[in-house]
């Protein structure tokens, strides 16, 4: 942390400080005994039969790979690799949304709308906000933990290709195509089922446990806290604009601190 490029600490410092300022008023709701976020009245939609167990499946099929490898094995993935993922992603999205479309309710329902624009985009940057120092704080307690064996493969990627093709890839696949199909399956589709058989606390925080965990370790002790608001903020809000916006502004946070951060590779 001692060795931190200037721009890297002015980006910091300014999240950091939005981070307090956001928790600071939302500590004094929660004194004043007042929800954090205003809450929705809509009743809880049911999603379609195949985007239920399109999601099940594949989430069932990631708990099972976690159970051989909880923790991150640092396998530096190609470019194809990242541009397969991306392929695979576009398709895992419409598999789920597509069905959506034809139950009897709608997406609009999900929160697949654009009413109060202006609200759903300060939900999704006030969020953010308010996710930054708690990470943080918890990703400076993994530090022992961490090393080059199981930081994420992307990560890997960027520090031995800076080229415009490989930046261009890890963008579309993190900061882009992993906030909407992951929100479109753990929110929208997983945290909506969960909250009509149990109470919606218990729900997002089982929601909030699986997203971690299915990222591994070390990377999944910091992304709980992330976990969390996103869950708080589809439960009160039911905007997946808001929750995408935020996971893309957390991804793309880390990128750029990622690329300002990680030395770049030496030509021989």
């Amino acid at each position: 942390m001692d060795d931190l490029p200037l721009p890297a600490v002015c980006i910091l410092s300014v999240l950091g400080v939005a981070s307090f300022l956001v928790l600071s008023l939302a500590a004094y709701r929660v004194w004043h005994r007042l929800p954090i976020i205003p809450g929705t009245d809509e009743p809880l939609p049911v999603a379609h039969s195949i985007s239920v167990i399109v999601v099940a499946s594949w989430i069932g099929m990631q708990l099972l790979t976690l159970v051989g490898e909880p923790v991150n094995t640092g396998r530096l993935p190609t470019v194809a690799d990242v541009q397969l993922t991306c392929q695979f992603n576009v398709l895992l999205f419409l598999a789920i949304l597509v069905p959506m479309t034809y139950s009897t309710v709608g997406v609009e329902a999900f929160g697949f709308h654009l009413k109060e624009l202006r609200q759903q985009i300060a939900d999704g940057v006030l969020g953010f906000a308010a996710a930054v120092l708690p990470v943080l704080g918890v990703w400076l307690l993994t530090l022992p933990w961490r090393s080059t064996s199981n930081s994420h493969g992307l990560l890997q990627l960027l520090e031995q290709d800076r080229s415009f093709t490989t930046l261009f890839w890890i963008v579309v696949a993190a900061v882009v195509l992993a906030p909407l199909v992951e929100e479109l399956i753990y929110r929208v589709v997983l945290q909506t089922w969960l909250q009509r058989i149990s109470p919606p606390r218990e729900a997002l925080f089982a929601v909030a446990v699986i997203f971690a965990a299915v990222h591994r370790l070390p990377d999944a002790i910091p992304l709980l806290p992330l976990a969390l608001v996103l869950g708080y903020v589809y439960q009160q809000r039911r905007s997946f604009l808001s929750v995408v916006l935020l996971h893309m502004l957390f991804n793309a946070a880390n990128l750029i601190l990622a690329v300002l951060t990680i030395p770049a590779p030496t030509t021989p």
